[in-house]
């Protein structure tokens, strides 16, 4: 396989990818870390804590977090404690607290069986699991806020914010429960008891300014590209458009813009990214849609967004209806060898996720034009899921 004239490793533009160093979100790491700064000198005094995280979309709420937990552990092994992070992002394993609280169980005591028992006695034996091995635990709960307008069950919040009465003349050893949001419009759902044990002080970000969106792409450039394979002119463009109302500081979409224009360059057989490829890329990529969104969707979603894409191409208007995302999804579904799906779940789904805009049954469209790059990025993705 020969080797890219334009990447270096496009791995580093993944919203997988954690990076070593976190441009401009030091401050929030080490404000993170600071709380828990004593849990690992005095574990049986250390309280449960809870933090709220929130930020619009793509400003490095989850990154930020993530890294500090990494640290937070080093803190608990110099102490020669064991501390687990349990990430759970609420869009993938959500919809119930039986799903959420199984998924903990498996993370942090892989070996208790979580057949036969109830959302609360896996919470319960988990707490015993932690004591009994001498293990602490932080538990991290992205998109807290899209679980909470898609389920009617928020009773997550107080269960565990509450862990420490599960037994409360025991220490608890979860030592942190950190709920991330994209803003606190999800308050208005929650009961008093709930808000009470939540809190009403979040940890704010404020969106990147254009500075800083140049910095974050400077840096992930130097990974991801060869040698004079993209310039600051390049960069300063995406750091424009990036910061414009219509991304609105959303560091996912400038990346995504990075790996497309890369992409387009290398198609063409060129060395270098340029400013063409940009505004080309830009001029046909959604910006809601970024390849993280994509990442988080199941199979049906994928298809039903699919086929959305397919009947607004087709159509050539910017809405379509109900019965032709209907047709495109039957036919994709037969190509793959599937059973025909439901589609009107999965469109609700998708325009609670701000990927649809759904107006009536024959009205439904995207936020912006379809484009057909994201045609080939939905197929890899639907094959890669079987």
């Amino acid at each position: 396989m020969s080797e890219s004239v334009v990447f270096r490793d496009k791995s580093k533009l993944s919203p997988r990818y954690l990076p070593e160093e976190l441009p401009h979100r030091q401050a929030q790491i080490q404000q993170i870390v600071h709380v828990f700064s004593d849990a690992a000198e005095d574990t049986d005094r250390f309280p449960l804590t809870v933090l709220q995280v929130v930020g619009i979309a793509g400003i490095g709420k989850t990154s930020t977090v993530i890294r500090s937990s990494k640290m937070i552990e080093e803190q608990f092994a110099k102490s020669r404690l064991v501390l687990k992070t349990a990430y759970v992002n609420l869009k993938l394993h959500g919809g119930n607290k039986y799903a959420i609280y199984r998924f903990l169980l498996e993370r942090m005591a892989p070996e208790l069986p979580g057949q036969g028992m109830s959302a609360e006695e896996m919470l319960r034996y988990l707490l015993i699991y932690l004591r009994e091995n001498r293990q602490y635990a932080l538990i991290i709960m992205d998109e807290i806020d899209y679980l909470i307008k898609t389920s009617k069950d928020t009773g997550i919040i107080y269960d565990l914010t509450r862990l420490n009465e599960f037994e409360p003349d025991k220490p608890c050893n979860v030592k942190g429960v950190i709920f991330i949001a994209r803003s606190t419009e999800y308050y208005s759902r929650l009961d008093p008891a709930e808000l009470s044990t939540l809190g009403r002080v979040p940890m704010e970000f404020s969106p990147y300014s254009i500075k800083q969106v140049s910095d974050i792409l400077g840096s992930r450039s130097v990974q991801a590209f060869n040698p004079k394979a993209i310039g600051s002119d390049v960069i300063d463009k995406i750091a424009s458009i990036t910061t414009s109302p219509e991304v609105n500081s959303d560091v996912r979409y400038a990346l995504d813009l990075l790996l497309y224009a890369g992409n387009l360059a290398e198609s063409q057989g060129t060395n270098r990214v340029t400013l063409d490829h940009v505004r080309k890329v830009y001029g046909q990529v959604h910006p809601s849609i970024t390849t993280e969104e994509i990442e988080q969707l199941s199979r049906n979603h994928l298809i039903s967004l699919m086929a959305l894409v397919r009947a607004l191409k087709s159509s050539k208007k910017p809405y379509v209806e109900l019965k032709d995302v209907r047709l495109y999804a039957s036919e994709i579904a037969e190509r793959l060898g599937m059973k025909k799906i439901d589609v009107e779940d999965y469109l609700d789904d998708l325009k609670t996720r701000r990927l649809v805009d759904i107006k009536s049954f024959k009205e439904i469209g995207l936020h912006g034009a379809a484009l057909s790059e994201i045609e080939p990025v939905l197929m890899s993705k639907i094959k890669d899921d079987k």
